[in-house]
């Protein structure tokens, strides 16, 4: 499904997401016990989980495509050894 923004021409398409915010990104993560939003920015900056995006001054979101891909890389990495 996608939106269609009219912010005069050309028409641009841009794909629907859903976003997470910390508290729901450390579940998808965590499973039953969450992760703690330390251990997802250590895992940021290693490189291991995304990036937010930055919504606001104070208020940073996660895409859930983005969240799926990198756990699928994980149990990737884990199949491989």
């Amino acid at each position: 499904m996608t939106l269609s923004l009219q912010c005069g021409e050309p028409r641009a398409t841009l794909p629907t997401t859903d976003l997470f915010d910390l508290k729901a990104t450390c579940r998808f993560f965590g499973g039953n016990r969450p992760i703690n939003p330390a251990t997802l920015y250590r895992g940021i900056a290693a490189n291991r989980y995304p990036a937010p995006i930055k919504v606001g001054p104070n208020a940073s979101r996660w895409l859930r495509s983005e969240c799926e891909a990198a756990l699928a890389a994980m149990i990737a990495r884990r199949a491989e050894q």
